[in-house]
């Protein structure tokens, strides 16, 4: 008996937290029907276009070089730039190993496609993955530089340093600044 009273209770609440879920976005969603410019508030005021949910492919000479989704983008043509939030981008190398990287913001200079990611970058392949705080990529020389620290590990080492380059072409990384790391025998080359 006290079970059954413990489940129906249980629905209970849970009937009571959904409904007021339901009446909170009711009622935001009547406010900003109601207010539009609450929503155009939050847009910066220089912006020709702002987005949500986005997703964009670069390609040169019909090769893919990248493919990024964010949550949301602001276009500002006159500054040929797109702000981006949570942007996640794939990389898409020679070798066929793809880079994975995620941030919490970044920025597209649409004319020349070169891009600047910021606040707890992350990337990854199938032998390494890597941290910074900013890190840009650069269309021409296809290649990914980070200005600030930066810590990369894979399964046999580990290695911290002030600054990395890294070609997408060629997979060489160049590290600079107070490079430390630790190497196991079981590296393979």
């Amino acid at each position: 008996m006290n079970r059954s009273k413990l489940i129906r209770r249980l629905l209970l609440s849970v009937a009571a937290v959904v409904l007021i879920a339901t009446i909170g976005v009711f009622i935001g969603y009547r406010h900003l029907t109601r207010h539009p410019e609450a929503l155009l508030e939050r847009i910066p005021e220089e912006a020709d276009m702002q987005l949500s949910k986005i997703h964009q492919t670069a390609s040169k000479n019909g090769i893919r070089e990248w493919r990024l989704e964010a949550e949301s983008a602001t276009l500002m043509e006159k500054r040929q730039v797109m702000v981006l939030s949570r942007p996640e981008v794939e990389f898409f190398m020679e070798d066929g190993d793809n880079l994975h990287l995620t941030a919490d913001q970044g920025t597209i200079h649409t004319g020349s496609n070169r891009m600047e990611v910021s606040g707890q970058v992350s990337a990854s392949t199938s032998r390494y993955r890597f941290r910074t705080e900013t890190l840009d990529y650069d269309p021409q020389a296809r290649e990914l530089r980070a200005k600030t620290p930066v810590a990369i590990s894979g399964n046999a080492f580990t290695l911290q340093a002030d600054s990395m380059d890294m070609n997408l072409e060629t997979s060489i990384t160049r590290f600079e600044g107070h490079v430390k790391g630790t190497i196991s025998e079981d590296l393979q080359l």
